[in-house]
């Protein structure tokens, strides 16, 4: 018999009810509970969502001898203060992406875990939508030879409230944000990155964001292979968010709905893809393989490591805007 995990969630927002509707879906392997600086806020989600318990305020949460594990829901500019407060209180932690604004926050996120030994996740989904295992399985396979360019299209018109009209809380752009996501995406289909050269629209427009909206990203992979990007929140986009992504190999190539919705094989061998709309986003994937962390205590595979990495081709991209050169990640292996 599974045991159930008393699972917290810091901050009641529009992300914690996102997890709180996945989490519904695993009634015999979590017990939610609820955290946010209004008790009475905590108290309507914990009714909302048939949880166990609520909490006034974060460090209330993170104390209980009730709560094994929390999910931070903050905003990131909470990120670095809410994961000192879950590491205090030995608790596991699953975190929304971005994990942190910069690669500097980043540390103080993993000098606390490292400190109070306990684990950490971050909550990067796309690391678990189906079309990754899916597309991996024909790369690895072979079917269109050996990978030469990886092309990754998302653009739409995003409209901007709360702190994600505030430069300084969101501490960077759409790429940050956003783009993040698919950048894990990139990294998942394409490996290491050495080099991202970037480039961004530079005439005026009115009603623009005070920061990067969108984007184009060339990526050189450690393999060789060439990589692109097309991240944007400023493009309007008629068919629902549905685009086109391609893969294109020696012997072959994938055409794939960027999002994976199906995807069309053409190499040594011919087939059409679907890889599968139940979970298409990878939510309940991601929770139940941090549920299986916290009960077995074993270590997760869209750790800090790997955020690191996708912060540090963000970073890497912000200062490409600004030297119009390739830029190399923190951390990268140098050029040969």
């Amino acid at each position: 018999m599974t045991t159930r995990v008393n699972l917290c969630l810091l901050g009641c927002g529009a992300v914690a009810r996102l997890h709180s509707r996945i989490a519904r879906t695993l009634p015999g392997e979590v017990n939610l509970f609820f955290a946010s600086r209004s008790p009475a806020k905590a108290e309507s989600y914990r009714r909302r969502f048939a949880g166990r318990g609520a909490f006034g305020s974060y460090e209330e949460a993170c104390t209980s001898s009730l709560v094994d594990a929390v999910l931070v829901c903050t905003p990131p500019a909470g990120h670095v203060a809410h994961a000192r407060l879950a590491a205090a209180g030995g608790k596991t932690m699953l975190i929304e992406k971005p994990v942190a604004r910069t690669l500097e926050e980043l540390a103080a996120i993993e000098s606390a875990v490292h400190e109070a030994g306990v684990v950490a996740m971050v909550a990067e989904n796309y690391f678990f939508k189906p079309t990754v295992g899916v597309l991996r399985a024909h790369l690895d396979a072979g079917d269109i030879g050996d990978p030469l360019f990886l092309e990754i299209n998302r653009a739409s018109k995003a409209r901007l409230a709360g702190w994600r009209t505030d430069p300084t809380e969101m501490g960077g752009g759409a790429l940050l944000e956003g783009g993040v996501h698919w950048i894990n995406y990139l990294c998942s289909l394409g490996g290491g990155v050495r080099e991202v050269l970037a480039a961004q629209p530079s005439m005026t427009r009115e009603g623009a964001p005070p920061f990067e909206d969108g984007l184009e990203l060339l990526v050189k992979f450690e393999s060789g292979a060439v990589g692109k990007l097309l991240h944007a929140w400023c493009v309007p986009n008629r068919l629902g968010g549905l685009q086109l992504s391609k893969l294109y190999g020696t012997l072959g190539s994938i055409v794939f709905e960027s999002n994976g919705l199906f995807a069309l094989v053409v190499g040594r061998r011919k087939r059409l893809r679907l890889p599968g709309i139940l979970d298409l986003m990878g939510y309940r994937a991601m929770l139940q393989h941090f549920l299986r962390c916290v009960r077995e205590r074993t270590a997760p595979a869209m750790s800090l490591a790997v955020a690191r990495r996708d912060l540090a081709i963000v970073e890497a991209t912000y200062r490409s805007l600004q030297s119009g050169r390739f830029e190399r990640p923190a951390g990268a292996p140098e050029l040969i």
